[in-house]
């Protein structure tokens, strides 16, 4: 797994930030000013905790593990811990509902400086709320009443959050270039968050896949 998690560190150094509308535009969405739009975030404010398997894919190699998430009511953060398959932690993160990001541990062979920002900025954007981020444009697709796309700032990013059917986040894309942008699908809302939560970075061949694991003691 070591050399696994070495060969994603190489690629993830090499990663740019910058991105334009352009994508939206030609799948036939348009800027509008005008409409009643609100985010919607991925986990309700009644949710709780939920566990989830994860595996983790980067070219032809992959490994599993368990991620646990977890939001505190007190301050309305969020807590993101993965697990390997033999019980040893791997990282434990704390997202706050001003934006910001902690990391409160990351083993040896993941605490290098390029990880711990990648993996932060990727699973931040699950943690969006309305007390950290504003919308800063809006696109509608004509013909189309029900699709459309906030471009949101967050702790000074701005990312894209894709309306589904139900009026719930359907995908999310980072700002950043065609080797480094992360885009997020969530699918099957349950239990107060999505049943399924998928991370990809095309160029890169990095897949980060959740599945929540339905337990009684825990939903």
């Amino acid at each position: 797994m070591k050399k696994f998690l070495t060969g994603v560190l190489i690629f993830v150094s090499i990663v740019l930030l910058f991105e334009s509308c352009s994508s939206l535009r030609r799948q036939g969405y348009r800027k509008t000013g005008a409409g009643n739009f609100q985010v919607t975030p991925v986990f309700s404010p009644g949710f709780e905790k939920s566990l989830y398997t994860a595996e983790i894919t980067f070219g032809k190699n992959s490994f599993s593990s368990l991620a646990v998430i977890k939001q505190i009511p007190e301050d309305r953060s969020f807590r993101l811990a993965f697990i390997s398959e033999t019980g040893m932690r791997l990282f434990e993160m704390e997202f706050l509902k001003n934006g910001a990001a902690k990391v409160h541990y990351m083993t040896a062979f993941l605490n290098r400086k390029a990880v711990m920002k990648k993996l932060s900025s990727d699973f931040n954007l699950l943690f969006i709320s309305d007390g950290a981020s504003e919308i800063s444009r809006i696109f509608v697709k004509d013909g189309d009443a029900g699709s459309y796309v906030l471009r949101v700032k967050k702790d000074g990013k701005k990312d894209f959050y894709f309306s589904s059917a139900n009026n719930e986040p359907g995908k999310i894309k980072e700002q950043g270039c065609a080797f480094g942008r992360t885009t997020v699908e969530l699918n099957k809302f349950e239990n107060g968050g999505p049943n399924e939560i998928l991370f990809t970075h095309k160029m890169l061949k990095l897949k980060i896949s959740l599945k929540q694991i339905n337990y009684p003691e825990w939903n």
